[in-house]
């Protein structure tokens, strides 16, 4: 996991510092996704869930910009015909570089996506309600996951510097989930989710200090 938060780090500071002139936005974000397992499992089904958190949003004039978001999001599994599943509930904080196409002031700006995350374990269970993860010498599931997030999607100007966002989705799992050594799994996720962004500040670039609203 030292390479995951070193790559993390790294990202955030290559983003933040490739932004003049930022704008600052806060706001809460919801939405539906549907998940499966990849690697050494039987036949398996996409298995829907749920995400719901907020985020935080720096944005330039030049179009680019970052957005950090704290998210619990449901993943895992369906076996096949629906005899069981994974429910695997995380924590999941992704880091996006986003570049907004089109001009300032268009009421519609486009917007493309792209950064790492990292899922922190809450819980993992079958449909029985069992743990997954009761037995602490057998454990199936691993605490941390980490991944690459990428995704399109819309911001609608509803008043004044209040959006409403609305993007598309896909999440790739790049580390092993499984806590045997004799396989590998790893999540992945298509999500649609809405939301909505409020001022929150603007900060200068000639003060270095941020104005709240």
């Amino acid at each position: 996991m030292k390479k995951v938060q070193v790559i993390v780090a790294l990202w955030l500071g290559v983003s933040f510092g490739a932004l003049a002139q930022e704008n600052i936005s806060i706001g809460p974000i919801a939405g539906v996704s549907v998940s499966n397992l990849r690697g050494d499992i039987g036949p398996t089904q996409w298995k829907p869930g749920f995400t719901v958190g907020g985020f935080y949003n720096y944005s330039s004039n030049s179009g680019l910009g970052v957005s950090g978001q704290v998210l619990f999001t449901q993943l895992g599994a369906n076996a096949e015909a629906n005899i069981d599943y994974a429910r695997l509930n995380y924590i999941q904080v992704p880091v996006l570089l986003t570049y907004f196409l089109g001009k300032n002031g268009q009421k519609v700006r486009p917007k493309l996506f792209i950064g790492p995350h990292v899922n922190f374990l809450l819980n993992a269970r079958n449909k029985q309600g069992e743990n997954l993860n009761a037995d602490v010498n057998n454990k199936q599931i691993r605490a941390i996951d980490a991944g690459l997030t990428a995704g399109f999607g819309l911001n609608f100007r509803l008043k004044n510097k209040v959006w409403l966002n609305a993007d598309v989705r896909y999440g790739l799992g790049l580390v092993d989930i499984a806590q045997q050594d004799n396989r590998k799994l790893h999540n992945q996720n298509f999500g649609v989710n809405l939301g909505v962004s409020f001022p929150f500040g603007t900060y200068s670039t000639r003060t270095g200090r941020l104005r709240t609203r």
